[in-house]
């Protein structure tokens, strides 16, 4: 009972309060979007934080 409670709180988390699919190449653009803007984020801080410029070799 409670595996199937879990289950179903998962399944629901990802289809109705997301734009979770099952589509792969759609959750994929998602998830590509949402890597980019810790990486963006992570220059941000070393820009503003440490004064560091980007480095391509990273």
């Amino acid at each position: 009972m409670k595996t199937t409670v879990y289950a179903v709180a998962l399944i629901m988390t990802l289809t109705v309060s997301g734009c979770f699919s099952l589509s792969w190449a759609h959750n994929r653009r998602h998830v590509r979007k949402v890597i980019d803007s810790i990486v963006q984020l992570h220059q941000d801080i070393d820009k503003v934080i440490f004064g560091l410029d980007p480095n391509p070799s990273e």
